[in-house]
């Protein structure tokens, strides 16, 4: 059966739906990356396709089989490119395909995730979705994924149920990890620097050029916390990203934890799990609790034109001149 951990409160709204014989035709599930927005779409998929039909999957039927074992012919996920933009020929397609019969189950369900990463074709793309998600077949269930609905038509956003993938809770998250046999020192030094997002937390307690990410953000914040006069380690941190959009954006990620947890330590606000008690001491001694929030928006701002595809290289300079402004 899919595993699913926490997120109690968009399984039951869904769920509830489907007992009531309402079933969601268009959904769109937000958060930010590695908190399990593909993991609770297959899950709604589950619920939808369900032979007991109660909005909870019994999880030994066929179609709960075939579905946890992601060959469920009535689920059908779009594949993006490298770069995670979609092809217009290939949403054309589903939306064509989705006044076809199913196959086996009585709903045929198309999951469209990380659609915001498709920045060349993504308002193509909800145009060409419009019609089938205002008129949605009853045999039809689409369900698009992205880190937030802001990048959405209205038009999309009026029609569609919305569902939010959240943090787990750090025990949770901890309980996760070391069911998938992760070292317990480790979980918890990937808890402290993920939080509750297991994705990401799974992610750093496997790779080792992800836990060399990490360090490299608690160097930048180091060196942030020294203001001006850190201003040249600074950007000697920030460009051993090496221009690599995947590298920088981790590394952002991570800067953001971190100056996260820095406020958190300011204002003892869930203190318990803090990235790192010297780094995030040091930036909050540095700087108000306003400059950290900041900082935090020009982390996240710089972060949307990455995946934007702006160019790597002008952005690691532009960081580094935006945060030591601050």
């Amino acid at each position: 059966m899919t595993e699913l951990v926490e997120n109690k409160s968009s399984i039951d709204l869904t769920a509830k739906m489907i007992a009531k014989g309402r079933e969601p035709h268009s959904v769109i599930i937000c958060g930010e990356q590695g908190l399990g927005k593909r993991t609770l779409a297959k899950y709604l998929a589950a619920q939808l396709l369900c032979e007991k039909g109660t909005g909870i999957p019994c999880g030994s039927c066929r179609h709960c089989r075939l579905i946890a074992n992601n060959a469920h012919p009535d689920v059908i996920t779009a594949v993006s490119s490298d770069s995670g933009n979609y092809k217009v020929d290939d949403i054309r397609m589903i939306v064509s395909d989705a006044y076809v019969s199913p196959n086996e189950a009585r709903m045929k369900v198309y999951i469209i995730p990380d659609i915001d990463r498709s920045v060349q074709t993504s308002v193509q793309l909800q145009n060409i979705l419009l019609k089938t998600i205002e008129e949605p077949p009853d045999m039809t269930a689409i369900i698009l994924t992205a880190r937030s609905k802001e990048i959405f038509l209205e038009t999309i956003i009026s029609r569609t149920i919305h569902l939010y993938a959240e943090e787990v809770t750090p025990a949770a998250a901890m309980a996760f990890l070391i069911g998938k046999g992760i070292d317990k020192a480790l979980a918890e030094e990937a808890v402290r620097r993920c939080g509750g997002n297991i994705g990401r937390a799974l992610q750093y307690s496997q790779s080792e050029e992800e836990r060399a990410s990490a360090e490299l953000a608690v160097n930048c914040c180091r060196a942030l916390a020294k203001g001006s006069s850190g201003e040249y380690e600074l950007l000697a941190a920030v460009s051993e990203c090496d221009g690599k959009k995947a590298a920088f954006m981790s590394l952002v990620g991570y800067m953001q934890r971190i100056v996260r947890d820095a406020v958190r330590l300011r204002e003892n606000v869930g203190s318990e799990y803090i990235f790192s008690r010297e780094v995030c001491g040091a930036l909050g001694r540095a700087y108000s609790s306003r400059k950290l929030v900041k900082m935090y928006d020009s982390l996240a701002e710089h972060s949307t034109r990455a995946s934007a595809n702006c160019l790597v290289s002008m952005l690691q300079n532009s960081l580094t001149a935006a945060l030591v402004s601050i």
